[in-house]
């Protein structure tokens, strides 16, 4: 068949060749696949973060453990995380406040040891509480445990304003129903309680 600079252009001929290409159709096949497999691997994730938030004493200490036991040096991407927190809690409303604050803004999160690396989309301005939270592209901190309870320590990369004073967030200690919050005011740490709903 001879095609003419000026023949009209026939989009279902185009089609036509397309389909009957074997190698094609064969890579279609395994991106189907690969796209299956995704999804498989996703719902494992929020299985397993219902899994946590059903057996730990709190949402909080549930969100924690997830991010802490998952495999070292593999990223998660923010869009996972947002999908396994709203099939976790329902909707983004009930999300408690610091998880949402850690979250809101995730591109994706990496375990290295006992740190977690959060990279955000952007700096962010969120509202916890009383606090007025500014996040900045990068959240960093170490999970440790004292006296059998989580504590977020060492953290970077998120400062709380309060009353119009700009505080060093260093430290949260989980203790259900409420956390412990160490805030750094000039050289003097000041701790405060908040809940965790």
């Amino acid at each position: 068949m001879a095609f003419s600079a000026n023949a009209p252009f026939k989009s279902d001929r185009i089609e036509e060749i397309q389909l009957s290409c074997q190698c094609c159709s064969g890579k279609k096949l395994l991106n189907h696949q690969l796209v299956q497999r995704l999804v498989s691997v996703e719902q494992d994730l929020v299985d397993v973060a219902k899994r946590l938030l059903r057996t730990a004493g709190d949402p909080v200490s549930a969100v924690v453990r997830f991010l802490h036991e998952r495999p070292e040096n593999s990223s998660l991407p923010g869009y996972v995380v947002d999908r396994l927190l709203v099939e976790a809690f329902g909707d983004k409303e009930h999300i408690p406040g610091l998880i949402s604050v850690l979250a809101g803004h995730m591109k994706e999160t990496i375990r290295q040891s006992n740190v977690i690396n959060i990279i955000n989309e952007h700096a962010a301005v969120e509202r916890w509480g009383n606090y007025i939270i500014k996040a900045k592209e990068l959240i960093k901190f170490e999970i440790s445990r004292e006296k059998g309870k989580l504590v977020l320590k060492d953290i970077v990369g998120l400062k709380a304003v309060e009353n119009g004073i700009e505080l060093g967030l260093e430290r949260i200690l989980i203790d259900p129903p409420k956390l412990q919050v160490t805030v750094r005011l000039g050289v003097f740490p000041v701790q405060r309680t908040v809940d965790i709903v």
